[in-house]
């Protein structure tokens, strides 16, 4: 049993660091598109109001990194952290990625996955329920959150329509 909890380690520990080798791309990419999404529809960012200059912190279950979003308009960032990393922040949200991303595009009921526990928040609950509010009234998609337009942009959400469906089926049999 000790063999198999250091391997698992291991693997873990492998696959953070090559998350983190290719860090560099993954943050240019993402905080491209937050910007993008920034100047298409800066109203999504005015309606943080206080927390527009707050850093959130959003880290996958099971995963080696976390995502440290600063959603500030023109000068958003997403920055790829270690899931154990404490930078400062205002709010840490926690949960299945499945989950994390339904938050962000809307097809996740935020508090009923608060509720049963599905995701986990510390931090400032206020600055949690602003953002909450803002994705909410922004009414996204994941082409949306990927600065996605045309074909790419129905080819993305497809892509999430058809893994939803997978993983309801998955789960109805399980």
């Amino acid at each position: 049993m000790r063999t198999r909890h250091r391997l698992r380690a291991r693997r873990q520990g492998d696959a953070a660091e090559l998350l983190m080798a290719l860090r560099p791309p993954a943050e240019w990419v993402l905080s491209a598109a937050l910007r993008r999404l920034a100047r298409r529809r800066p109203e999504v960012f005015e309606r943080l109001g206080a927390f527009g200059e707050a850093a959130f912190v959003i880290v996958p279950d099971g995963s080696p990194v976390a995502f440290r979003l600063a959603p500030q308009g023109a000068s958003a960032g997403v920055q790829v952290r270690r899931r154990n990393d404490r930078s400062p922040s205002v709010a840490r949200i926690e949960g299945p990625l499945g989950a994390l991303l339904g938050l962000f595009d809307g097809s996740v009921d935020a508090d009923a996955a608060f509720f049963s526990r599905a995701i986990r928040v510390s931090g400032d609950i206020e600055a949690v329920m602003a953002l909450h509010n803002t994705l909410e009234a922004a009414d996204l998609t994941l082409a949306d959150l990927l600065g996605l337009s045309g074909p790419a942009s129905q080819m993305a959400n497809e892509a999430v329509r058809f893994a939803r469906t997978a993983a309801s089926a998955k789960a109805a049999w399980a």
